[in-house]
């Protein structure tokens, strides 16, 4: 859900915790007792359900809505009956940034007053970008590919450490971030601008800095998607993709990123739901259920001693061909130390019993039980950045530091954001358009129309902002005759759509000034017409938006460079707006 009235929040929420931290918080682990010590006790004096239950992290929804803001039924059920380890939030469980700490305040005192007593990993899918669960009342950072277009390492560490600083105020520990999936494929359905580029190096570099800025705000982070889904063209979350390519691809593209991140320290990596048959000779089984992937590749030979987590079971890939439950035995049988099961009840209590039922049949031992709750536990009780999660069970103030759209946060938001805009395409030399020249801009997007018309009007423009909600359905003569009486038109595309690029033709043989925003990945700059202005945003945060229209007004300079390629015409490194075009030297 959308989140209103951000900076308001901030302020609640930073009174809130400053309140609330004396009470909530516990005592800081003393010298006597080592976290080697704290896990050794704790494994000793848990019972095998309480061990299958840290092997599990879930979410919960509502019945109606799916909206769940309060712990329901189901989230008590899971941390009480099922003593899971962690719970996973979504976009129905995040409403604004006080309703979200008070719920990570009382799931972790569930979790503290049951059982063995051992705080949650309270995690969520926070990458940036398009893959954001607060959109507003937290920083609205750009996302990994904008990141790549800037080529500046320290940004990815700062806006690791911005937004891990927000997260871990409000009670959320660990962080299904980064992605380091290089994104080589433009018909990739999932990863695109969530990868910061084609470049493993670019993905290397980007990825352990931004874990290092997540480490020095307190929060755990998990890299995805291994052994690398950049290279497909199926979603895994409704079919099984495949990757075909052979060892030697392999090791020179997908694996680098995660095999650096693993040098540098990695805490949890989650496995793809994808077919990888140079690995895994086995026709059809995805990585998540592989033990050629799991343990021979990721344990053995890249020597990583951390926790593998399972992308969630509950995806197409998995649930529609292997069944949810019994895929679960599978992954912990392939080396799997935690299952990620995020939506249904049923299916979550099917699962668990599932693997009791392994164990009691000996198909999988409490060994094997015990050697994945060793590698949860001492990564609860990993310190970092000068604290973890058993010292630290409760949501934080930072210090009594703002942390939610704080001014350093938004000023790394805006420095990717205007750092990654890249020109690839301006030879009617139409940049800058002057407002004192050019005030009146038809804008046609259909992505984020009141933040477009808010950046225009910010950046000196009178805006006509047209939401188109449906591309299929747009009234293309209507929007030429609009264009008319307009000085320029922007276009927001986030992918091309076959009216859309009729409408840009017919605007091109007009001679209307016809300026393009990217704010997906940029493939689609091939299909445009070579008369029309385009720049690439990566994104559609407001941001991003707001540099976007900086550079057209010629506030600011495009000095982003591609992080993939497109064409021959625009390949990787290219930028028309830095050193009069070309690439990277």
């Amino acid at each position: 859900m959308i989140l209103k009235q951000g900076r308001r929040w901030a302020l609640v929420l930073s009174s809130l915790l400053l309140a609330t931290q004396a009470a909530c918080s516990p005592p800081a682990q003393t010298g006597r007792e080592s976290p080697t010590t704290w896990v050794d006790e704790k494994i000793e004096q848990m019972s095998l359900d309480e061990k299958i239950g840290q092997m599990f992290i879930m979410g919960f929804r509502g019945e109606a809505t799916e909206q769940a803001h309060t712990v329901n039924a189901q989230a008590e059920k899971l941390v009480k009956d099922y003593h899971i380890g962690g719970m996973i939030l979504f976009d129905r469980n995040v409403d604004n940034p006080r309703q979200v700490t008070k719920l990570n305040q009382d799931l972790q005192a569930l979790a503290m007053n049951n059982g063995a007593k051992i705080p949650l990993f309270v995690t969520i899918d926070q990458e940036g970008g398009r893959v954001s669960r607060f959109q507003e009342g937290a920083t609205l950072f750009p996302g990994n590919m904008a990141l790549g277009a800037t080529r500046k390492p320290e940004l990815a560490y700062r806006t690791g450490k911005e937004m891990g600083t927000e997260l871990r105020a409000m009670g959320i520990n660990l962080d299904m971030a980064p992605v380091l999936d290089v994104n080589n494929n433009p018909r990739n359905p999932v990863i695109g601008v969530r990868s910061f580029g084609e470049d493993p190096q670019l993905v290397s570099q980007m990825g352990t800095e931004m874990i290092r800025g997540f480490h020095d705000a307190g929060v755990l982070t998990v890299v995805k998607h291994f052994p690398g889904h950049g290279d497909t063209a199926v979603d895994s979350h409704v079919g099984l993709p495949k990757v075909p390519h052979d060892r030697k691809r392999l090791e020179r593209l997908e694996l680098v990123p995660f095999k650096q991140a693993i040098d540098k320290g990695a805490d949890m990596v989650m496995s793809a739901h994808v077919v990888f048959p140079a690995i895994e000779p086995t026709p059809g089984l995805p990585a998540t259920l592989s033990k050629r992937v799991l343990t021979d590749l990721l344990r053995k030979e890249l020597k990583f001693d951390g926790v593998i987590t399972t992308d969630d079971m509950e995806m197409g890939a998995i649930k529609d061909h292997f069944g949810t439950s019994r895929a679960a035995v599978k992954a912990i049988q392939a080396g799997a130390d935690i299952v990620l099961v995020c939506h249904q009840l049923d299916v979550q209590e099917k699962t668990i019993a599932a693997v009791k039922q392994a164990v009691s049949e000996g198909k999988i031992t409490e060994a094997r039980i015990d050697q994945s709750v060793r590698r949860i536990l001492s990564l609860k009780a990993k310190e970092i950045g000068k604290r973890s999660i058993i010292t630290h069970t409760q949501p934080e103030s930072a210090q009594g530091e703002p942390f939610a759209n704080s001014a350093q946060a938004q000023a790394v938001a805006r420095k990717t954001a205007e750092g990654a805009v890249t020109l690839l395409q301006d030879k009617q030399k139409r940049l800058p358009l002057a407002p004192s020249k050019t005030a009146r801009l038809l804008i046609v997007t259909s992505n984020k129309p009141q933040a477009f018309k808010a950046a225009a009007e910010k950046a000196g423009y009178q805006a006509d902002v047209v939401w188109v909600e449906e591309w299929a359905k747009a009234p293309v003569n209507e929007l030429i005759a609009k264009a008319e009486r307009a000085d320029a038109v922007v276009i927001g595309m986030s992918r091309a759509q076959t009216k859309q690029l009729a409408l840009i033709r017919q605007l091109e043989m007009k001679q209307k000034r016809v300026i393009v925003m990217g704010m997906d990945v940029p493939y689609d700059a091939v299909k445009l017409p070579s008369a029309s202005t385009v720049l690439a945003l990566y994104g559609a945060t407001r941001p991003s938006i707001e540099a976007g229209m900086r550079v057209v007004a010629g506030q600011l300079p495009a000095t982003g460079r591609l992080p993939v390629t497109v064409s021959g015409a625009y390949p990787y490194g290219f930028s028309a707006g830095v050193d009069g075009g070309g690439n990277e030297s």
